[in-house]
């Protein structure tokens, strides 16, 4: 290690050397030179000594100048032979130069390999540009400051009286020293990195002097000696020098060292040039030696010119290559290459903007896979990333090329379907295979009455009927027949609205990847023709092109749908993946938002998963901008606020009797929404919607405390005191918030525990189900029964009622239809009855709607039932036995 007492410690004993040669011995040739080649010697073994125990560059450097030292010392000890034998030296031969040539050629490797440690700020650069670069501006540096000093001293020696050799060594010495100084003002460093670099520099300053005492002639020995002696000690010292840290300098500086560095080099050449110019006015001529060195300064300002020029033609070539990389980031999905919801996002609002200007059509795809955390439960998370990798690139294949895929998140992937800025596109005949597969797909209707959705079922209200607003792709579309109609009618057309319909071919040419059909414009039919003046007016498109634009739109859906439905082969295992999808289409005058937009899509992918999962569905609900379509801002709202009943919410109560003389003895909660603005929503959707928010827990909780707050006053509505069934999401059983909920409802409203039953459903599965069997049993030991509804369905299997400890399982109406199957369904439910018996369990049948149903269900021996035969969900002031 390097010590200021160390380093004043070597200078004052070297010093004390050269004074007790010149003071007391009179500096003999013998004593300098054994002096010199003693510091070399200890100045090489300390460099190869702490050079091994180094790595890298600051290894290489060290034995670089161990070598350099060596053969410095070898010249040292060749004359000390000379001396010892008394002869004079003999003239310095060839070799011998070479051996003296040796340490300043190690120096400047050493040097140049310094930096590879010290990049320049701001400027990407090859580092042997890097390294050409140093060199070039250490020589303009010194040879601009030779040229000056020669220029202005006066009495300057000509080149002639001196010793070629030895002003090459004093250039190099000068040279070297120019290059640390110039890694030391422009390069960052710690001041680690910055202490071997300073001590090679005063190595090389004292050479210089050295060198330039011996190139004069005219100078005293002992400064020559002192040169050759603190050369040596200053290497050795930076050799000791600790590791190098790494840099620790604000960014601000890092411009202005950048600029410094660039400017040196030319600051001398300047100044040398402008005293130059003067001398030529004032004398006429320039010497020889000034005309040479002009022209190699202009060579090398030439020379680092070009250098600069090749490093900014890198730069701007990274510059624009981190630009392009930077965008891909920002806009695409680091793990499939898809876009990004930052892209779709603005890819959406860029094609609604076409849509509501120029009535160009556009659609949304809108795909989350059916239980995709299953694949990462069971193979890792590896196996489910290569998984997503792979939906990736079949949903880019299933589409069009001009249509955008998106991951908008986990397992949510999106598409965009427009037009690619084309208005209109041309009808055409439905193609063979697009038939086929919607002649092939089942209709399904669906309810959402806020966000779009209805079912036609017994509502839950007092039995209204509610028309249908969600279906799959039919089979039927009258308007892509009408389009058909019209192509075939066009075969005789005019020679003028040929050429009229040729030049809304060429305005459509480029929509030619948008739709296999658009081949066919060349034959546009007056349909077309008139079709193209209304776009061209900015009028909407007609019904018929609409139909179609939303039958190619469904077409689209069902072949992602199909192609995802294949099984995907991850190292040999077969990886099935279900996915659901919703499809909405823009329509003529529908004031959109992308956002809107979005939901919509999102809307219709709810019911899918209602539905039973792996399946399109179709928006075709209200299409008003208003609240009506921002389903989820509203349950948000609605649960967030003091009370979920001032937000519309309610509980109805559906009687659950005894099947053998129909007397009620529990009663199931279900909770209603009815939103003021939106009106009413059905318990389907707001609770899949709540549970893929996170906000179910909070209408469970308000269920619950509701139920037990009304026990009191069922029992006096039925005469005796009963049970109350509250359904709980099963992703509620691996916390502690449902425990709490219970336990602090009991408590507020004083219910006997053994009258409420916790009744599991099956929409998600029970994440962990040794800590959900935990809960159950803290539950049951309250005095509180759980129950399993909608058993054989969903996520509701033997394997849960096998872990699970429950007291009731509640069959599910698909397994209760003894009336229409008696024998599978009646053998599934004897099987379950018999189970059940043997562990103790009361079994409910759910679905009941018809006597005969409930008689079936009865002979096989089942207690309990439930459904529309002993009455719909009601308020508490509906109930029998209540006054209106």
């Amino acid at each position: 290690m390097i010590t200021t007492a160390r380093l004043l410690g070597t200078l004052a004993f070297i010093l004390g050397v050269v004074a007790f040669g010149e003071l007391v011995l009179g500096t003999p040739r013998l004593y300098t030179d054994t002096a010199q080649l003693v510091a070399g010697l200890v100045a090489a073994a300390v460099c190869l000594t702490v050079g091994r125990g180094r790595a890298g560059i600051p290894r290489r450097w060290r034995l670089l100048s161990a070598g350099g030292l060596v053969v410095w010392s070898l010249n040292r000890l060749w004359w000390v032979v000379q001396d010892l034998a008394g002869v004079d030296r003999v003239p310095p031969h060839a070799l011998t130069w070479a051996g003296l040539f040796v340490l300043p050629v190690c120096m400047l490797v050493g040097l140049l390999g310094a930096v590879h440690s010290r990049p320049r700020p701001l400027v990407p650069s090859s580092t042997l540009r890097d390294q050409l670069a140093l060199v070039i501006d250490s020589l303009l540096i010194t040879g601009s400051v030779l040229a000056l000093v020669w220029s202005v001293l006066p009495g300057s020696p000509g080149l002639g009286g001196l010793d070629v050799v030895q002003l090459v060594y004093l250039i190099a010495d000068l040279v070297m020293f120019t290059m640390v100084v110039l890694l030391l003002t422009t390069r960052p460093d710690s001041p680690a990195g910055r202490l071997p670099l300073r001590l090679v520099g005063s190595a090389l300053l004292a050479f210089g002097v050295a060198d330039t005492v011996r190139l004069l002639g005219n100078g005293p020995t002992w400064l020559e000696g002192l040169g050759h002696l603190l050369g040596p000690a200053f290497i050795a010292m930076a050799a000791l020098s600790p590791n190098r840290t790494p840099p620790d300098q604000p960014d601000a500086e890092v411009p202005e060292r950048d600029w410094f560095r660039l400017l040196l080099p030319y600051g001398p050449v300047l100044v040398t040039g402008v005293v130059l110019v003067v001398r030529t006015v004032a004398e006429g001529s320039l010497s020889p030696f000034e005309a040479y060195l002009g022209w190699l300064g202009l060579a090398l300002v030439v020379t680092r010119q070009m250098i600069t020029i090749v490093d900014n033609t890198v730069l701007f070539d990274r510059v624009a290559t981190a630009q392009r990389r930077l965008h891909h980031q920002a806009y695409h999905d680091p793990l499939t290459g898809l876009a990004n919801r930052a892209l779709f996002r603005e890819r959406l609002v860029l094609a609604i903007d076409a849509h509501q200007k120029r009535g160009t059509p556009v659609a949304v795809l809108f795909a989350d896979l059916d239980d995709f955390k299953l694949i990462n439960d069971t193979f890792g998370h590896a196996i489910g990333d290569r998984v997503l990798q792979a939906i990736g690139e079949r949903m880019r294949a299933g589409v069009r090329s001009g249509d955008l895929v998106a991951r908008l998140g986990g397992d949510e992937f999106a598409i965009v379907l427009d037009q690619g800025g084309v208005a209109v596109p041309a009808p055409r005949r439905r193609a063979p295979w697009r038939r086929r597969i919607d002649g092939g797909l089942r209709q399904r209707r669906y309810v959402l009455s806020a966000a779009g959705v209805r079912v036609s079922e017994a509502a839950f209200a007092g039995g209204a009927t509610v028309s249908p607003s969600w279906e799959t792709a039919t089979s039927g579309h009258p308007g892509a027949a009408s389009v058909s109609d019209s192509l075939a009618s066009a075969a005789s057309v005019s020679d003028s609205l040929a050429s009229a319909a040729a030049s809304v071919s060429d305005s459509l040419a480029s929509a030619a990847s948008v739709s296999d059909s658009l081949a066919s414009a060349a034959s546009v039919s007056d349909s077309l023709a008139s079709a193209a003046a209304s776009v061209s007016a900015g009028s909407p498109a007609s019904p018929d092109l609409d139909a179609d634009w939303d039958a190619e739109a469904e077409a689209i859906g069902q072949r992602v749908l199909a192609t995802l439905r294949e099984p995907y082969v991850i190292d040999g295992r077969s990886v099935g993946v279900g996915v659901s999808i919703g499809l909405v289409t823009a329509e003529p005058g529908d004031e959109l938002t992308a956002d809107l937009l979005l939901r919509r899509a999102d809307a219709a992918m709810y019911a899918v998963k209602r539905s039973g999962k792996g399946e399109l569905i179709r928006y075709t609900g209200p299409k008003d901008a208003g609240p009506h379509a921002d389903l989820p801002q509203l349950l948000a709202g609605a649960l967030s606020g003091p009370s979920p009943a001032a937000a519309g919410f309610d509980v109805h109560y559906q009687p659950i009797v005894r099947l053998t003389d129909g007397a009620t003895v529990a009663v199931e909660a279900l909770a209603r929404w009815t939103d003021p603005v939106a009106g009413p929503v059905h318990p389907d959707v707001f609770v899949t919607m709540a549970e893929r928010t996170g906000l179910v827990a909070a209408i469970d909780d308000f269920v619950l405390d509701r139920a037990c707050a009304d026990a009191a006053h069922l029992a006096l509505v039925y005469g005796r005191p009963i049970d109350v069934h509250v359904n709980v999401s099963a992703g509620r059983l691996a916390g502690q918030g449902l425990e709490d909920a219970v336990r602090a409802a009991l408590s507020r409203h004083r219910l006997d525990p053994a009258r409420l039953i916790i009744e599991i459903t099956e929409t998600l599965r029970i994440p962990d189900l040794p800590c959900a069997a935990g809960l159950v049993q803290r539950l049951r030991a309250l005095g509180v029964r759980v129950a399993l509804d909608d058993f054989g369905s969903g996520f509701n299997a033997l394997a849960q009622l096998h872990a699970i400890p429950v007291d009731i399982v509640k069959l599910d109406s698909t397994l209760t239809d003894v009336d229409t199957s008696p024998d599978r369904a009646g053998a599934l439910c004897r099987s379950v009855l018999a189970i059940c018996a043997e562990l103790g369990i009361t079994v409910v049948a759910e679905g009941l709607e018809t006597e005969d149903r409930a008689g079936a269900m009865a002979a096989l021996g089942c207690p309990l039932g439930q459904g529309y035969l002993y009455g719909a969900p009601a308020p508490l002031s509906r109930l029998p036995g209540t006054t209106p």
